[in-house]
């Protein structure tokens, strides 16, 4: 009877031995970590004209001021800043431009957006483009689609933000309100801080329109042309292009 409890007892551990699962092989432990994806950051526009000084930079990496140079690359959130009389000409690869006078700051936005935070700046897209293109300020931003506006902040900025058409038409959203405003060449508005009143479409007279085209500091006083030049020449208030028929006139 003792001989028979221990070959049972015996078979048991046997048998228990056997049921258990194999263990697993355990991968080898490794301190190595997965490689960050480097995004490759590009210059998406640069200083064309430095037309007078001084005329600065200031890069958003790290948010040293260095003079502006022709050819100097510039990118997203780095902002650009005159002074004095000081008088640039930024071109974008996409077809975009602007140029700034005297004591004006505009910072470049994702997704072709230029936030104007002081002075005046006229912007552009080459002839036949069509890109999407904003400028934003505190109280209303104007939507540009292969045309050419003029933007101004006064120091007074209770004077009110004048928006202004050159050449095409120009599409003012208001801050916070649904309202837009359509501007055609020659057309104008004062966007007054924190008015109850919407601003009025003031459209200028022929003889206004070619006094301020021959005047005009950002469009004549530097040594090279607007690439709008031409068809800003070409227009009258009221017109949206040069395929419209001026008013006054019968085709």
């Amino acid at each position: 009877m003792k001989h028979f409890l221990l070959l049972t007892a015996a078979a048991i551990a046997l048998f228990s031995c056997e049921s258990q699962p194999t263990p697993a092989p355990t991968a080898p432990v490794t301190n190595a970590k997965p490689k960050p994806i480097v995004v490759q950051e590009q210059a998406i526009a640069k200083v064309s004209l430095v037309e007078e000084k001084p005329v600065s930079v200031i890069s958003n990496k790290d948010a040293k001021e260095t003079d502006a140079k022709v050819g100097m690359g510039l990118y997203v959130a780095d902002t650009v800043r005159t002074q004095g009389k000081g008088k640039t000409q930024i071109e974008f690869d996409n077809g975009i431009g602007f140029r700034i006078g005297g004591d004006s700051i505009v910072q470049i936005k994702p997704n072709n957006q230029l936030n104007l935070t002081e002075g005046r700046m006229i912007t552009w897209v080459k002839p036949g483009l069509k890109v999407p293109t904003e400028i934003s300020t505190a109280y209303a931003t104007a939507a540009i689609r292969g045309t050419t506006a003029f933007v101004e902040i006064p120091k007074d900025i209770n004077k009110g933000i004048r928006f202004f058409s050159w050449e095409g038409t120009v599409v003012v959203k208001l801050a916070n309100q649904s309202k837009e405003i359509t501007l055609l060449t020659g057309e104008e508005i004062i966007v007054i801080p924190n008015s109850t009143k919407p601003p009025v479409v003031r459209r200028l007279t022929l003889k206004e329109w070619k006094e301020i085209s021959k005047t005009s500091e950002l469009l004549r006083s530097f040594d090279t042309p607007l690439p709008t030049q031409t068809v800003i020449d070409k227009l009258v208030p009221g017109q949206s292009s040069l395929s419209q028929t001026p008013l006054g006139k019968k085709s």
